[in-house]
């Protein structure tokens, strides 16, 4: 969605617009960016799943009678599955408030369209005013940007502890 402003004026009352703007701009450049990495990791752990099952089914078939070290395989496996839930649980909640992120930044596109549609043939210093009253509202929705980008981060990492553990396991279930 483009979005359009009101045409400027040459007036000093234009600096509290200016800053309302590049917020707006900000947050919409980190929005894009945490949207475009959140859309690229939903696929992974379906992906992770839809390879994994097969190898732990194989393993799982083949240790009928197990022995002690066939165990202790076993239940690096069942560990390495609580893990997984873990994370799964992680990332779901992630994407929970991401959706909520985003329904949020609609409702406030929506408020800025309708400003930018009334505003459009205006000076900035007749309208500053009714965009500035947006302010709280971005600045709120940074701050859940903030939230969203750290339970980005941690899914991510706790997401790459599980890629070593598993490539072990699957090495071992190999052999």
């Amino acid at each position: 969605m483009l979005l359009q402003y009101p045409k400027l004026s040459n007036s000093a009352d234009v600096a509290r617009y200016e800053d309302y703007r590049k917020a707006h701009h900000d947050f919409m450049k980190a929005y894009k960016l945490l949207y475009e990495e959140v859309s690229s990791f939903s696929l992974i752990p379906e992906r992770f799943i839809q390879q994994a099952e097969p190898v732990i089914d194989r393993y799982l078939s083949k240790i009928g009678d197990a022995n002690s070290e066939q165990r202790i395989g076993l239940q690096a496996i069942t560990d390495f599955i609580t893990n997984f839930y873990t994370f799964m649980d992680e990332a779901t909640e992630m994407f929970t408030e991401h959706q909520a992120l985003a329904g949020h930044t609609m409702k406030y596109l929506e408020k800025v369209s309708f400003l930018n549609r009334k505003n459009q043939d205006r000076y900035i210093r007749e309208c500053e005013d009714d965009y500035l009253q947006l302010m709280p509202e971005l600045n709120d929705l940074k701050e859940i940007l903030y939230m969203v980008r750290d339970k980005v981060d941690t899914t991510s990492r706790n997401l790459n502890r599980l890629k070593p553990v598993w490539e072990r396991i699957k090495d071992k279930i190999a052999e």
